[in-house]
């Protein structure tokens, strides 16, 4: 969507056209700020609406533009950051009531999910071009999605350029407002976290405008974006693709699954969240999946849901399986301890067990979420070794970096 990391053209408001100002438009760490002197005389915070104009880009529309900065002298400058912008080539986007029926994203992450290439062959001096993914699911009358990964061409005298690019596009059988349809890109953007683990900033967020029937384009700064790839499940387009429209279809009619995976993906978008509340985070997706999916009790407790997933633990942890009840208690005593903190202090884990605890219990849910999505029992076992090495293989080594000398305990 947008080229360059800076923009010039005019601005107004939209009862005073004839009254426009020059401004700078700035992408700065995937956000837009506006630089000008169009300001209203009793406005403090914030402009709904601010129209523009500017070379390269076309008619675009700024909404809820907070004021980030004010600076008075011979002319007054006000710098805004709108948190959507809109875009089009053809005339100005009116937000209010702004309603689409189709969208597509272009987002880089699915390039890498995909992890096909082109390449040059230089034993018979030609480029080798992979066949394109396009990859649909019809989840209902409504909503059809499709990944589709293919390459661009750019091309001069002086060159010629290949790019690869991801896009996932929705195709609806109704009208939706833009904030219902960035809610649906969002629902794909947690499912891409929990098969993949990892996402990026669009690159362009185009959508079909009803009333002149022209894509035109918004731009946002997206929340669920995380470019260092997790450690969780972690499967490439592949291993999954053969259950993927089965994973998208429960993923977007099912909200139990949603609701379950939504505390576990909280985990993985966090940033420098303490082992406790990443352990509580993942205690709570559990609780959720227990409720929603476990066996019927006439005093359910979350050790008996834990149990159920004995064999589960065991595979997972090595622990010998007469040893998995007490380890159980354990994870429900500590928990009870962050919680309640009126518990004695003692017999309970470490920060750094914790830390491989939630883990546990992140691919105890996630394993069970994939079955419920009837994924094979192939990818399920490579979860499994995923989630073994995770939590043996990768504790025993951060152990050893993670030793203090000084700590004689």
């Amino acid at each position: 969507m947008f080229k360059e990391n800076k923009y010039f053209g005019e601005v107004w408001f939209k009862d005073s056209e004839d009254t426009k100002c020059f401004c700078v438009l700035e992408l700065i760490d995937d956000k837009i700020f506006i630089t000008t002197n169009l300001t209203e005389k009793y406005t403090a915070y914030q402009i709904d609406v601010i129209y523009g104009m500017f070379t390269g880009l076309g008619y675009v529309t700024f909404v809820n533009c907070n004021i980030q900065h004010s600076s008075t002298g011979i002319v007054e400058t006000k710098v805004y950051r709108p948190k959507y912008t809109f875009v089009c080539a053809y005339h100005l986007i009116d937000p209010i009531n702004l309603k689409t029926n189709e969208f597509q994203i272009d987002n880089a992450a699915i390039v890498k999910w995909v992890r096909k290439m082109n390449w040059y062959n230089s034993i018979e001096d030609k480029v080798e071009k992979q066949e394109d993914i396009k990859h649909q699911t019809v989840i209902s009358e409504d909503l059809t999605l499709t990944i589709t990964k293919s390459t661009t061409y750019t091309s001069n005298h002086d060159f010629l350029r290949m790019d690869n690019v991801g896009y996932v596009d929705f195709k609806l059988g109704k009208n939706l407002s833009i904030l219902e349809s960035i809610e649906l890109y969002n629902s794909f953007q947690k499912l891409f976290h929990f098969i993949y683990g990892k996402s990026v900033q669009f690159k362009s967020f185009n959508f079909k405008c009803l009333s002149c029937g022209k894509w035109a384009s918004l731009y946002y700064k997206d929340d669920f974006n995380k470019e260092n790839i997790s450690g969780f499940i972690t499967l490439d387009y592949d291993t999954i693709n053969e259950d993927l429209s089965k994973i998208i279809n429960h993923w977007f009619t099912n909200p139990d699954i949603t609701y379950c995976a939504d505390i576990i993906i909280e985990n993985l978008l966090s940033v420098k969240t303490s082992h406790s509340r990443r352990f509580t985070n993942s205690y709570s997706a559990f609780e959720a999946y227990s409720f929603k999916f476990g066996k019927t009790y006439k005093n359910p407790t979350v050790e008996k849901y834990l149990l159920e997933h004995k064999e589960l633990i065991h595979r997972i942890t090595s622990i010998p399986e007469n040893e998995i009840k007490g380890y159980v208690s354990k994870i429900v005593r500590h928990r009870d301890y962050l919680t309640h903190r009126n518990k004695i202090k003692n017999n309970i884990f470490s920060q750094f067990e914790l830390l491989y605890i939630s883990f546990l219990l992140d691919y105890i849910v996630g394993i069970g979420l994939m079955r419920k999505m009837d994924v094979s029992a192939e990818v399920i076992d490579k979860i499994m070794l995923r989630a073994k090495s995770t939590y043996q293989d990768m504790q025993s080594v951060n152990k050893l970096l993670n030793k203090d000398v000084l700590d004689n305990s």
